[in-house]
């Protein structure tokens, strides 16, 4: 792959399209991706509860999706345009941010 590339958690970049979509797969019911939605994915980024990875595999795709250019919702389809998950992914990312330091993943 010409623009592989390791990210700041030491992860390829390539694989934060499926890190996203498990983010937004979390989306799919949820009508208003306000404050409160932002604190619900963080919850569960945090304590792993439908999120395994660890906290620092969903941060670490979060940079490289908003960089890519790439459509976001194009596979899991949650109910929000473009332009709503882009700007609930930098809030989410501000939200982990603010909750640093963060539990060792399992």
């Amino acid at each position: 792959i010409s623009d592989f590339r390791w990210d700041a958690c030491g992860m390829a970049d390539v694989h934060w399209k499926g890190r996203i979509n498990a983010i937004l797969y979390g989306l799919i019911f949820t009508r208003e991706l306000d404050d409160a939605a932002v604190r619900w994915t963080a919850d569960a980024v945090l304590n792993g509860r439908t999120m395994p990875l660890g906290v620092a595999a969903y941060y670490g795709a979060i940079e490289p999706a908003l960089r890519s250019g790439e459509p976001l919702n194009d596979m899991i389809q949650a109910p929000h345009s473009e332009e709503a998950v882009r700007d609930f992914l930098t809030r989410l990312a501000a939200e982990l941010d603010a909750r640093r330091p963060w539990p060792p993943a399992a």
